[in-house]
């Protein structure tokens, strides 16, 4: 059985699901798959090479490559993830396409007929970063427009005072209503937050869509953060999949890309907001109290009309009922906490605002046709260490 290294950079929650893409091809050939964490430092690749002497390296560098400098691969076949910048002249990449992403956010925001469209930087220059500014502003032009670039400062990521500050001064002047495109959802949470400082309507005065779709993010954004989805599995597994053919002696681009999974519209854009101001405060109600034992009556009071007006209002502007939407976030919810695996199943019906294990277990059956144990096993692959070879 060969033994194949994957590289954590990342903190995001979302690196479970490129490990699992990489450990669903595992399964095709046999390999023992060993994470190493590389989010505080870099790892010591000599000694880890010498130790598990693995047949390749898959690295998700979306964390950013500065842990990786100086690292020695001793020559083993390696795929390098979303690096920020190439991590060795041979290591081919696996990435999102900065053309498709640059569509969907322009797009996004374009149909919101906005007088001023913006592109807020990264903390630093880098090479996907720029890829996607340029690829908005050719979209844009096409368009008659043209891109405004903001900046929150290279010591934003360490001083979010000052860097909500940059944006707003920045944000100030320009006429409204504005579209932002973030070039991360970190950014545009820091955009939300400049938004806010400047008294700004969102998405009214500014709407605003990033990229990556991380939910500890873009749910704890006020109001809830639009963000355009990777397809993370999807990463792992076709990255993977060239190693696979690498260490078989195959050849492979320099740059592949994988398909978006879409995009992911949450309150930052909602155009309903605009037509009906009381079904975006009822969403974004539902949004932060759903696992609260919050109820369609609790809903219908913040509107302040009847029930049947409520509910006609509600379906018209998202297509759904308000119990269903009440629903919705629960479950979503509860399939974050799935994921994690550290909780049991009664106690994540008791997070999630059900009265007992058997209730919870029914409502989602209901909606997924299958348990939450066995969609946990099927759908959210959990990290696993493997032992040393004997």
């Amino acid at each position: 059985m060969q033994t194949i290294l994957t590289v954590r950079t990342t903190n995001r929650g979302t690196w479970r699901e490129t490990f699992g893409g990489i450990s669903e091809f595992a399964k095709t050939c046999a390999w023992s798959v060993q994470p190493v964490d590389a989010r505080h430092g870099p790892p010591d690749c000599r000694q880890l090479l010498g130790f598990w002497n693995p047949a390749g390296m898959i690295v998700d560098a979306s964390g950013g490559a500065a842990n990786l400098r100086g690292c020695d691969f001793g020559g083993i076949p390696a795929v390098a993830i979303n690096p920020d910048e190439r991590i060795g002249e041979t290591i081919p990449e696996i990435a999102n396409d900065p053309e498709e992403i640059a569509k969907l956010a322009l797009a996004e925001l374009m149909g919101l007929n906005p007088a001023t469209l913006v592109f807020a930087e990264w903390f630093q220059r880098r090479e996907w970063m720029v890829r996607r500014l340029d690829a908005a502003r050719r979209i844009a032009a096409m368009h008659g427009m043209r891109i405004t670039v903001i900046s929150p400062g290279p010591s934003g990521a360490t001083d979010a005072v000052g860097a909500i500050g940059r944006l707003a001064d920045a944000l100030a002047p320009l006429p409204r209503p504005i579209g932002v495109f973030a070039a991360a959802d970190d950014i545009g949470a820091l955009v939300l937050d400049a938004a806010a400082r400047l008294g700004l309507r969102v998405p009214e005065d500014v709407a605003v869509t990033a990229v990556d779709d991380d939910p500890e993010v873009c749910e704890n954004c006020s109001p809830a953060l639009t963000s355009i989805r990777p397809d993370y599995s999807r990463m792992g597994f076709e990255a993977a999949a060239l190693l696979h053919s690498l260490i078989g002696g195959g050849g492979a681009p320099a740059r592949s890309t994988v398909p978006l999974v879409g995009i992911i519209r949450r309150a930052s854009t909602a155009v309903l907001a605009k037509s009906d101001r009381k079904v975006a405060e009822a969403l974004e109600l539902i949004r932060l109290h759903s696992c609260d034992g919050l109820t369609t009556a609790d809903v219908v009071k913040a509107f302040g009309t009847s029930l049947h007006t409520a509910e006609d209002r509600f379906r018209a502007a998202t297509g759904t009922t308000i119990g269903q939407e009440i629903l919705s976030r629960r479950l979503a919810a509860a399939c974050g906490y799935l994921r994690e695996g550290r909780a049991s199943i009664a106690a994540i019906a008791e997070f999630c605002g059900w009265n007992g294990a058997a209730a919870f277990r029914k409502a989602f059956k209901a909606k997924f046709g299958v348990s939450p144990a066995k969609w946990t096993r099927a759908e959210a692959p959990k990290e696993v260490r493997f032992p040393p070879r004997s």
